[in-house]
């Protein structure tokens, strides 16, 4: 590593830390001796109060900023617009509007849900975005209002979270697999899953990266995707966690028009990652990779 790094250490600051990313952030903090990280949960520091967001980050500079916190409940988000957009979108304006005067640079997470396309390949970020719902099209107004600010900001859209933290597919799978013989899971929903450690690590380095080589700092400042390799639906990710736990529940392929909810899910959330890849030479796992890793991190918690 740089030896200026033993100089001054990177300051981190991450919000809604207690969620899954958060709560990755929050774990490997201490294997990477090279940053000084600050936590705060949605009950120490509320992103839709700018006063207090000021209080914060005008008081002390930190480097980087990871904005983990969001409203994540897609279909709740139907009928709690107000509380939706609040979060997702008019949050993200505060916060990037205070960094403006920090110096801070901004990590900020959206979603596969602005795409809702499908061309046959997988959806790289320069195409046609198309948001559908409330949730879906928060977050892209989320990314817009950062980039009206022009400050230094990395946008990285994810798709399908996963961890031992929080509410989740797997861990939903793992319960209604020991409750019930048999489960119905969408088969026509294609895409993969992101391992939130995962991501927190490619994170990480984007950020030793950047501190180390001012080169970097054009690549920093766009925006990327990233998701684990491979393509699989929820159906058969459902199927391969009951085999990962010897689970005997069955699992029944239904389509998505027979499992109706609030809000529109895309059919295709497979995202390009040959952008975050080239521009930082990192290696992302495949989703088989993740979910067993997952799965381990949760068994270990037991």
């Amino acid at each position: 590593m740089d030896g200026d790094f033993t100089l001054k250490k990177i300051s981190i600051a991450v919000l809604g830390s207690d969620g899954q990313l958060g709560n990755e952030f929050r774990r490997l903090a201490p294997s990477f001796e090279f940053c000084h990280f600050d936590f705060f949960t949605r009950h120490i520091l509320d992103i839709s109060d700018i006063e207090a967001l000021k209080r914060v980050f005008l008081d002390k500079n930190y480097d980087y900023v990871s904005n983990c916190a969001a409203y994540t409940a897609v279909d709740k988000a139907e009928t709690d617009v107000e509380n939706c957009y609040a979060i997702n979108a008019t949050a993200c304006a505060n916060l990037a509007k205070t960094l403006i005067q920090a110096d801070t640079k901004l990590i900020h997470f959206s979603s596969d849900y602005v795409y809702h396309s499908y061309n046959g390949f997988p959806l790289r970020e320069d195409g046609t975005l198309n948001p559908k719902g409330v949730y879906a099209s928060s977050k892209l107004e989320g990314e817009n209002l950062i980039r009206a600010t022009g400050i230094p900001a990395l946008i990285l859209r994810t798709s399908w979270v996963v961890s031992s933290f929080g509410h989740n597919f797997v861990k939903t799978m793992l319960r209604l697999g020991q409750e019930r013989p048999t489960i119905s899971v969408v088969n026509d929903q294609y895409g993969a899953p992101t391992f939130a450690k995962h991501l927190a690590i490619a994170v990480l380095d984007i950020i030793l990266q950047t501190s180390s080589n001012p080169g970097k700092e054009n690549l920093f400042n766009d925006t990327y995707n990233y998701a684990n390799e491979g393509i699989i639906t929820w159906y058969d990710l459902a199927t391969q966690i009951m085999a990962f736990q010897n689970l005997p529940c069955k699992v029944m392929p239904i389509l998505s028009k027979d499992y109706p909810t609030p809000a529109v899910r895309p059919h295709w959330s497979v995202l390009s990652k040959l952008k975050i890849k080239k521009a930082f030479n990192i290696e992302i796992p495949h989703w088989y990779t993740a979910i067993s890793e997952c799965l381990d991190d949760i068994s270990n918690k037991k």
